[in-house]
């Protein structure tokens, strides 16, 4: 009988659209509000660096919900797990939504963040749970592209929206994306895992499995190094729009010029790592993108001491430092993730979890910073490329295989 039950989960596959919508929701949430930052200080009468905390509880939330979204989707199911995040994405857009003050955006967004992270978690477990395995890779790579498209549009759309119709609109964009989701799981999305109560979720078991993954040779220098890139991407986010409406002088819609231009780098940083994949080994291009994010925080440091306070003479460092984190991130992912056949959902929530809480540390770094915005980011940018360079020196790692 329970041989039959699973056959019948093995056979529930859920449709692709429902995988990329629960994918890109939240990656798209990240980052269409940021745009509308420096409004949300100047109508709540607040300071920016006062605001961009908002971005810091997301990323925790999202960071700690990472370790226990998996596991929890082992024992009770994946349609549960999924419907509760989309569930808590869509209520945190609504307090949002409401917001007046400060304190009341920062819980909007933290259950924005305990929401959001469901989504691309279970949508990668269910492609596991669910399709042959000539078929998962063609999968995953439509999935990963909407993934990586969602974050680039979201500031385009964002900074269009802020400038038009201002900051509550793009909450309410954010409700209504939540309430699709939660709808589309609820009526579109089949059970792929039958519930398994054998899975523990007491705290020393959990501690017990993820702390096993470092005995692998090079996983804590690959997920520190993948999150000091995420770190720089999140900075970009929280501290490009004060750049763009303070420093520059700029209506809030130009920070859709600067989205565009970052988009454009990562694709370029994209080309050269597939080109480069078979020439280079792995470490090798993840050196040279840590090389290449340096060489842009220079440039920004250049741009502000000569004066060139203009929007493409700091557009560009930036686009500089985006190739290299195109270079990074799927290298060290992939690296991360190798010896991990068998565990490899676990090893993935321990990559978000890194990557979100470096990102988070370096969100708090920049808005302490009292320096303008183009100092700022170049002293984040250079501070995390040069920990991510002593990593790749100093790490478990054998250097020589890098060449």
């Amino acid at each position: 009988m329970n041989l039959l039950r699973s056959s019948i989960f093995n056979r529930s596959v859920p449709a692709l659209w429902v995988l990329v919508l629960m994918t890109s929701v939240g990656p798209f949430g990240d980052t269409e509000y940021t745009p509308s930052l420096p409004r949300i200080a100047q109508e709540l009468h607040v300071t920016y660096s006062a605001v961009q905390q908002s971005m810091t509880v997301y990323l925790i939330a999202y960071a700690v919900m990472q370790l226990l979204y998996g596991p929890l989707s082992d024992k009770i199911g994946r349609k549960p797990v999924a419907l509760w995040g989309a569930l808590g994405f869509a209520a945190g857009s609504y307090v949002c939504y409401i917001s007046t003050s400060l304190d009341m955006l920062l819980l909007g967004r933290v259950l924005q963040g305990f929401g959001s992270c469901a989504g691309a978690i279970i949508s990668s477990a269910a492609v596991r749970d669910s399709f042959d395995k000539d078929k998962i890779d063609i999968v995953y790579t439509k999935i990963n592209a909407a993934f990586a498209i969602a974050p680039a549009t979201g500031p385009i759309v964002g900074a269009i929206v802020d400038d038009r119709f201002g900051w509550h609109a793009n909450m309410f964009i954010l409700l209504i994306l939540g309430i699709l989701l939660l709808l589309s799981i609820l009526l579109f999305f089949p059970e792929t895992h039958l519930p398994d109560a054998s899975q523990k979720l007491s705290p020393r078991f959990l501690w017990h499995n993820y702390v096993g993954l470092f005995t692998e040779r090079d996983f804590f220098s690959a997920i520190f190094i993948n999150g000091i890139a995420i770190g720089v991407v999140y900075t970009s986010l929280t501290e490009g729009p004060a750049l763009v409406t303070q420093t520059l002088g700029l209506a809030s819609r130009w920070i859709a010029v600067v989205a565009i231009g970052v988009f454009l780098a990562f694709i370029v940083g994209s080309f050269i790592s597939i080109y480069l994949e078979n020439k280079k080994s792995s470490w090798f291009i993840i050196k040279l993108g840590l090389f290449i994010i340096m060489i842009g925080a220079v440039l920004l440091v250049l741009s502000g001491y000569f004066k060139l306070i203009y929007l493409y003479s700091t557009l560009l460092p930036i686009m500089v430092s985006f190739v290299g984190i195109a270079l990074i991130v799927p290298n060290a992912v992939a690296l991360a993730m190798k010896p991990f056949e068998n565990t490899a959902g676990s090893a993935s929530a321990m990559i978000g979890f890194f990557q979100m809480a470096i990102a988070a540390l370096s969100n708090v770094g920049v808005s302490l910073l009292p320096f303008n915005p183009i100092y700022s980011l170049a002293t984040i940018f250079a501070i995390l490329a040069g920990l991510g360079l002593l990593m790749y020196f100093f790490g478990s790692r054998d250097i020589c295989i890098s060449a």
